[in-house]
């Protein structure tokens, strides 16, 4: 579980990112993104998973398609947590 406030006025700047690159090269690599809200304007949460997360995530950030952008620019604070599902 990824939580974000973002920057004031970053909305738009960072759901392009997230919806042009962050979640197509996740899912390129093998997550499952099994949900993303808005809670605020400038709050967002999303939800990201993997088999091997670990070793997924250390691919994920140094692959090329990442390293060309940085949403972190938009950022203001950032909360993650590993988070186990209930099965329904």
């Amino acid at each position: 579980m990824r939580r974000y406030t973002l920057k004031e006025g970053a909305k738009e700047a960072f759901q392009e990112v997230f919806l042009g690159v962050i979640v197509p090269l996740r899912r390129a690599l093998g997550f499952k993104v099994l949900g993303a809200y808005w809670l605020s304007e400038r709050e967002f949460l999303w939800f990201v998973a993997h088999e091997n997360f670990e070793e997924a995530e250390k691919a994920y950030y140094e692959h090329p398609e990442r390293k060309k952008v940085n949403p972190a620019q938009y950022i203001e604070a950032m909360e993650t947590r590993f988070v186990e599902a209930l099965p329904l």
